[in-house]
């Protein structure tokens, strides 16, 4: 902009650059299309340039037409065919001359003076047959500091330029409408009529009233070309072009000029932030649902673990009963064994350690063995089951959401997520697949043997737990070593009933102890499994459960990046709003 702003001015100026900076780099956050990072890039750079005058409007409304009476001389092709294949830039030079600057945009300079305050655009046609066309001038709408739309009175508000004033609209354009070829109606109750319904239909898709120009570019160019003297006044009356090309270059004056422009870009920046900010908001409601499923497997996964303890309890009072029975047992083997009548029986060692093992003793390790073994069973199967409803809940969740996209939500998310949850599910399902229950069975059974033997002082064998809960047993309940046997010491009848109650305490402090080891023993490597199988399904998870923590992470803070510019856009359409009541 050549005007020399003032600091109010420049102000707007450099914030609009830093909100469209900021969200060039949101669009490139979200994984934006490289079209809508192009757009906020050159709308920057628009910033800087001239005034830009971009005119559209169907093939053979009389763009170019327009263009030519407006420069005073036809410089760009006319037809009733589609002529504009390419978007024509013309600004001025000292000569005239053409360079292609982007595909399909060709600059063009031309020695008018007031080129030298604005540019002008010409575009091809939007209803052209040729579709690339239609794409190439919806693109450079973005770009327009205002928008001059051209139609006829033959075709007015046709459906293709219904729908493309849409798009102006879309991009917050002010657009100025055209009305050509005044000069084939009979009268002036007719164009009125025109108009009316121009300004209606206009008015419903713009959401405003926009300035209309009633106008024959025929008679301008004839008036200009083709004419001189009285004639080319009376054309140039007849066609009230003159009007229009007042406002353009007239009543578009340099301050009204420099508040379409700092007006212009927040079309671009509210279209563009409205887009991003639903992205953002449907990405973490779809992440909210994420959210859900992890604090739902977390559920499953406490409630599993609280289910287990309480189960363990319940089996390890089986042993107990056990023990308790070996208990009962002993208490009566005392009551039998230790007394006068069996004075012969004391003194033979192996008898009493024989009848111990057979009356007191039992099947006791065999049944503790069995217990052990089906707790063993019932942790490993009940941990594999586990892991199929974890799998299953999350191939569920995964196949939700398999076809689920977003509208063009932009970049890959919605894609890495589910692909993501499926490769999570399928290696849940991978370890399901291998799991080997009986080598689990066999590793915990040893984990426990190897513990027992260990309190026990045992070597470990192939004996089996059996054997090694016997041998700790029959340690911790020798009859001898409680007994303290001796024939002078038991002969004492006073002190038979002590050495009675005195065996039936410790055999109840062995077997409480022995207890103590078992549950020491078990409850450690139940709580190991438990620990283990927990461990394993939230590592089997975690890529999916760090993705979505970090991704909100991540879409929070672009979302008060977002409100941060649509604070800064309130307030600079306000200052503008007020730069513009000045001028008025």
């Amino acid at each position: 902009m050549r005007t020399i702003l003032t600091p109010q001015q420049h102000a707007i100026l450099q914030r609009e650059r830093d909100i469209l900076s900021a969200l060039e780099a949101i669009a490139a956050q979200l994984d934006a299309p490289t079209e809508e990072r192009e757009i906020l890039t050159r709308t920057r750079a628009q910033l800087d340039a001239f005034f830009l005058l971009v005119v559209v409007g169907e093939f053979n409304s009389g763009k170019s037409a327009f263009v030519n009476a407006l420069l005073g001389e036809r410089f760009l092709d006319e037809g009733v065919t589609p002529t504009t294949s390419q978007i024509y830039t013309i600004v001025y030079g000292e000569q005239p001359k053409a360079e292609q600057i982007e595909p399909f945009v060709l600059r063009v300079h031309y020695p008018v003076d007031w080129l030298r305050e604005i540019n002008i655009v010409d575009t091809p046609g939007t209803n052209a047959i040729i579709q690339r066309h239609q794409e190439i001038t919806e693109s450079f709408i973005p770009r327009a500091d205002m928008v001059l739309f051209v139609t006829s009175v033959d075709r007015p508000f046709s459906e293709s330029e219904r729908l493309f004033l849409q798009l102006v609209r879309g991009w917050g354009k002010k657009v100025v409408v055209v009305l050509n070829k005044i000069d084939i109606l009979e009268s002036e109750a007719e164009l009125e009529e025109i108009i009316a319904f121009v300004r209606e239909q206009a008015a419903a898709v713009l959401g405003t009233v926009p300035l209309i120009f009633p106008v024959s570019i025929k008679w301008a160019q004839q008036a200009r070309f083709d004419a001189n003297g009285e004639r080319a006044e009376t054309l140039m009356a007849r066609s009230r072009f003159a009007e229009l090309e007042n406002y353009i270059l007239r009543t578009l004056d340099e301050q009204q000029r420099l508040v379409l422009k700092l007006e212009s870009p927040l079309g671009v920046v509210e279209r563009l932030h409205q887009a991003y900010q639903a992205q953002v908001s449907a990405r973490l409601k779809l992440l909210e649902e994420d959210f859900d499923t992890i604090e739902h497997v977390e559920a499953q996964l406490d409630a599993y673990a609280n289910d287990m303890r309480h189960d363990f309890r319940f089996r390890m009072a089986k042993i107990d009963n056990i023990l308790h029975q070996v208990r009962e047992r002993g208490d009566e083997f005392f009551e039998e064994m230790v007394r006068l009548s069996r004075f012969f029986d004391l003194l033979n060692r192996a008898r009493i350690q024989s009848e111990f093992e057979i009356k007191v003793i039992a099947d006791a390790p065999q049944a503790i063995e069995r217990e052990v073994d089906e707790l063993i069973d019932w942790m490993v199967e009940r941990n594999y089951r586990q892991w199929q409803e974890i799998t299953d809940y999350l191939n569920r969740r995964a196949a939700q959401h398999r076809d689920r996209i977003i509208g063009k939500i932009g970049g890959d998310f919605e894609i890495n997520r589910r692909q993501l949850l499926d490769s999570v599910g399928r290696a849940a399902r991978e370890v399901v697949a291998t799991y080997d229950q009986r080598a689990e069975a066999r590793k915990q059974s040893e984990a426990i043997q190897t513990a027992l033997a260990a309190m026990g002082a045992v070597e470990v064998s192939a004996v089996g737990l059996g054997a090694v809960l016997l041998a700790v047993l029959s340690r911790a309940l020798d009859p001898l070593g409680v007994l303290a046997a001796g024939a002078v010491a038991i002969a004492g009848l006073f002190i038979l009933p002590a050495r009675r109650r005195a065996a039936k305490k410790t055999l109840e402090s062995n077997i409480l102890a022995l207890r103590k080891q078992l549950d020491k023993a078990l409850s450690a490597t139940f709580e190991q499994e438990l620990e283990q199988s927990i461990q394993d399904i939230r590592e089997a998870i975690s890529p999916y459960t760090r993705f979505v923590r970090v991704e909100r992470e991540r879409l929070l803070d672009i979302d008060a990046q977002l409100q941060t510019i649509a604070t800064q856009l309130r307030q600079t359409r306000s200052e503008i709003h007020a730069l513009r009541e000045r001028n008025a």
